[in-house]
């Protein structure tokens, strides 16, 4: 994929990245290339923020399954945070909430994240 997110924060326990606008093939991939270059980098513990992506299409929802089944097998923990109601209730329709902590904020995802072992 060519491009990256270029917006995300690392702390000492867990990475925050954020994605923007429409997440699709190309936003998807980007955020896809970001966590694998985070998880070959030992950090096993992402929080992934939407506060800022509108609307997540089919394409985004089977990169952010391959995610999440990636941060798996690496014994990681991936959250998410900050979702819009479309993108929730996209989420629940899929049955995504049944296999990942969704919380309201960053920072409670951020809290909860670091207070994990």
């Amino acid at each position: 994929m060519s491009g990256k997110i270029k917006n995300f924060k690392e702390l000492e326990g867990c990475v925050v990245i954020y994605t923007d606008n429409y997440l699709n093939d190309i936003e998807g991939g980007k955020l896809e290339d970001e966590c694998d270059v985070f998880l070959n980098g030992g950090k096993r513990k992402i929080v992934i923020d939407f506060a800022n992506t509108d609307l997540v299409n089919s394409i985004g929802i089977s990169i952010l399954v391959g995610i999440m089944e990636k941060v798996k097998k690496r014994n990681g923990i991936l959250f998410f945070s900050s979702l819009k109601k479309v993108n929730r209730d996209i989420f629940n329709i899929l049955g995504l909430t049944k296999h990942i902590s969704i919380f309201q904020t960053e920072e409670e995802a951020i809290g909860k994240m670091l207070a994990h072992e």
